[in-house]
């Protein structure tokens, strides 16, 4: 089990548990998990650049270093899309990119079914794709 599930299954006791002294020993543990990962960033901090494809994405990926304790930033000139993180490899490898992707995989899946109802609703006619073969003719 990695950092990443740890920190995921302690989070869910987090929120589910009703009984105070599980709370805080789910706390604590959380707060371990936390500065190991501190621990794992400061070892050997890399610098990070990556680039979203929209500003959902960016927003995203900035919580999430933020969620795990780190300071995402942006250097001047560079585009709004772009982010910069310095931390461990391992880290990026073993926590931070995956919960990404996996966020990334969520947001993309809601984006798709929002998008497809409202078009669904603005037209409710006929499903299929209109196929046109040969030449279209022009309205003079």
């Amino acid at each position: 089990m990695d950092l990443l599930d740890k920190i995921q299954k302690i989070q869910a006791l987090i929120d589910k548990t009703s009984s105070e002294g599980e709370r805080q020993a789910a706390e604590l543990a959380r707060q371990r998990l936390h500065e190991r990962l501190r621990e794992d960033s400061s070892q050997r901090p890399i610098e990070y650049k990556v680039a979203s494809h929209s500003r959902w994405e960016k927003k995203l990926f900035t919580a999430v270093c933020k969620k795990n304790g780190l300071i995402p930033y942006r250097y001047s000139r560079q585009k709004y899309t772009t982010t910069m993180v310095r931390v461990s490899k391992s880290t990026m490898d073993n926590i931070l990119w995956p919960q990404y992707q996996k966020y990334a995989g969520i947001l993309r899946d809601m984006v798709d079914t929002i998008a497809l109802d409202l078009i669904d609703k603005i037209y409710a006619g006929d499903k299929e794709e209109t196929i046109i073969s040969g030449e279209i003719p022009c309205a003079n």
